[in-house]
């Protein structure tokens, strides 16, 4: 028998509350569920939600991971926004299954010992990548005080995963959201790899002609395919400008699975059935899921 292509997963959370996020973020993030649930019909599955909706504890993330060929897991360290994830919970879980499981650090830029802590994560703590939320963290991805943190990155060969895009809690900062701004540590850095997480919403297009002209910056299509319009729009715009090769496969885990993911973009030419607007053809579909990751994550392939 041939043997079934591979996915990877490049996009998942550990967290849970109250350890790792306040009160006023889990609050948010239950009402946000909600509206998610109601825009997908799945309001009778609501009753039993609380402010644990977005829990991701090992035990789950592993369930959820075993047939996904290679998983990257990370935290968030945001202060302004109530997300507080200990590096060394990432590293404990990373460890306990490095057949498979990946951890990547989060420092908060706004915190005067970023850089150490970025040293201790990956001389200590064997940590792999990156993650970073400017809306969350509330820093100016553009502004230069931080290109030592992401010269750092580059000298230790470590990935970013950028969340550059909007967000629902009332503390997010969307200014610092906007994908462009990451041009110029593109250019700056330019062997500095970098994903732009859930293709950058609602700013898709920017981030297709960013991922264009940046030969090391990739998206993700983690927690996208909630919105089918913004999805088949925004594949067809990668399409259009070339860069369907540039987007990876992810989750967002918890607040999805891979099993979604896979099902939303197979899904995705449902918006326009019947219409004479371009469709996401097979092919492009396989080579997101199956072979894309390939070039981002040679060591996996």
């Amino acid at each position: 028998m041939p043997e079934q292509p591979r996915i990877i997963d490049c996009h998942t959370h550990l967290m849970w509350y109250p350890d790792h996020l306040s009160e006023q973020y889990a609050e948010e993030a239950l009402a946000a569920k909600l509206v998610k649930l109601k825009r997908s019909g799945g309001l009778a599955y609501s009753a039993n939600l609380d402010k644990h909706v977005y829990d991701a504890k090992p035990d789950d993330h592993w369930r959820v991971s075993r047939d996904v060929h290679k998983v990257v897991v990370f935290g968030l360290q945001a202060k302004a926004s109530g997300m507080w994830v200990p590096n060394e919970v990432i590293a404990e879980y990373a460890a306990a299954h490095p057949e498979k499981i990946e951890g990547w650090a989060s420092v908060d830029p706004t915190q005067p010992d970023c850089r150490e802590q970025l040293d201790h994560c990956v001389k200590t703590l064997k940590l792999k990548g990156l993650k970073l939320g400017p809306v969350y963290q509330h820093f100016d991805p553009q502004d230069r005080s931080h290109w030592p943190l992401f010269r750092k990155c580059q000298q230790y060969g470590l990935p970013i995963m950028w969340h550059q895009g909007t967000t629902f809690p009332t503390a997010a900062r969307l200014k610092w959201g906007l994908p462009l701004q990451l041009e110029d540590v593109a250019m700056d850095f330019p062997d500095l790899k970098m994903i732009i997480a859930h293709l950058g919403h609602p700013w898709e297009t920017d981030v297709m002609v960013l991922i264009r002209k940046c030969p090391n910056v990739y998206t993700d299509i983690s927690a996208v395919h909630y919105r089918p319009w913004r999805y088949w729009q925004a594949l067809v715009t990668a399409m259009e400008y070339g860069v369907e090769h540039k987007i990876l496969p992810g989750s967002d885990f918890p607040s999805g699975t891979m099993d979604n993911i896979v099902s939303g973009l197979r899904n995705v030419n449902r918006v326009v059935e019947g219409t004479a607007l371009p469709k996401i053809p097979a092919e492009v579909q396989d080579m997101i899921l199956y072979e894309n990751w390939k070039a981002f994550f040679p060591q996996w392939a």
